[in-house]
């Protein structure tokens, strides 16, 4: 009879324990996640941690509430990445419960006009932004929608690396495979052609502008072609 009781006792005595083992891990499994420690890699023009926060609770509750132990992080990593704005994101889990984001911002390079406006990366990656007065960036206008944007990207990130065109540069156009610049204190027309021998051409170029701005008998042209060998020629509209 006592060993009767016995097993009886021990046997309720571990359904309690599994019941409160059970009762404690289903509560912390479906606890939500709420604390998010939001960081980035340099200071931001377009992101700011209430939209990525935003963001992240938007990949988080899609469909139903996920749950913190079953949170894939890199699964939500690339639904983050799919954000135009958002170059790279890491997630990680705090030892203390909650999420780690790390986030870097694409840089801006330039503006694209055309229907909407744009802004456009070193990558050749658009997204959609309101007006930046703190921003002065070149505008880029082409004369197709369905022309890859990533050549031209290359070629204002190389244009932007010279300190003439880094403070110059104002606008640079695509028509028919040729690029054409217009600068901020010069009113002529830049014909640069292709992006080939761009060294040469931008040589050139600082050539011409320092002739220019020394000498009047090379002021009043409206336009200067770079594409020919070893010369610049000026035309008049």
């Amino acid at each position: 009879m006592k060993a009767y009781k016995s097993a009886i006792f021990l046997t309720v005595m571990f359904l309690l324990l599994g019941g409160v083992f059970w009762f404690s891990h289903h509560k912390n499994s479906t606890r939500e996640v709420s604390n998010i420690k939001i960081s980035f890699t340099h200071p931001t023009l377009l992101l700011d941690s209430l939209l990525v926060n935003k963001l992240l609770t938007q990949n988080l509750y899609t469909q139903s509430k996920l749950l913190k132990e079953s949170l894939d992080l890199n699964m939500l990593e690339t639904q983050l990445k799919r954000t135009p704005e958002v170059q790279n994101i890491e997630v990680f889990k705090l030892p203390q419960g909650g999420l780690a984001v790390e986030l870097t911002e694409r840089k801006p390079l330039f503006e694209v006009t055309s229907g909407k406006r744009y802004f456009g990366d070193a990558e050749g990656v658009l997204f959609t932004y309101q007006s930046i007065d703190s921003l002065s960036l070149p505008i880029f206008k082409m004369d197709s929608t369905s022309i890859s944007i990533a050549p031209t990207a290359d070629l204002i990130a190389k244009l932007k690396t010279d300190p003439l065109l880094e403070m110059e540069l104002k606008q640079i156009s695509l028509s028919n495979n040729q690029y054409t610049l217009e600068l901020k204190s010069f009113p002529f027309e830049v014909v640069l052609g292709d992006s080939t021998q761009l060294i040469k051409k931008l040589e050139k170029l600082k050539i011409f502008c320092a002739f220019q701005t020394s000498q009047d008998s090379l002021k009043g042209y409206d336009k200067i072609n770079l594409s020919y060998e070893n010369q610049v020629v000026a035309t008049t509209l």
